[in-house]
């Protein structure tokens, strides 16, 4: 036995229910049909940003003490807020909606 199986792909938000309701009234069962929704693209927000951007502006300062007072430590030390800003800013990337 064949089965048929129908996949929509880049369904927006408001086209979604109407695509829903058409496979219904075409009497597909939602085990023979997926819908796949666009992609709302990745945006960084949220206080993870801005504890990002601080310690980006902290590294950035240390490194420019760094240059001025001459002391190595300063600069070995920038590391440290830089990493952290790094990893706060990937916690502070959205990956928007996903309808199941």
């Amino acid at each position: 036995m064949t089965t048929l199986r129908i996949t929509v792909t880049d369904v927006t938000e408001d086209q979604y229910s109407a695509v829903v309701q058409a496979l219904r009234d075409a009497g597909l069962p939602p085990s023979q049909w997926s819908i796949k929704t666009q992609e709302a693209e990745a945006n960084p927000s949220g206080p993870a940003l801005w504890v990002a951007l601080v310690l980006f502006a902290v590294a950035i300062a240390m490194l420019l003490a760094w240059i001025w007072a001459g002391e190595w430590r300063l600069g070995i030390t920038a590391l440290f807020p830089f990493v952290v800003g790094f990893i706060s800013f990937g916690l502070s990337i959205s990956n928007g909606k996903r309808k199941p």
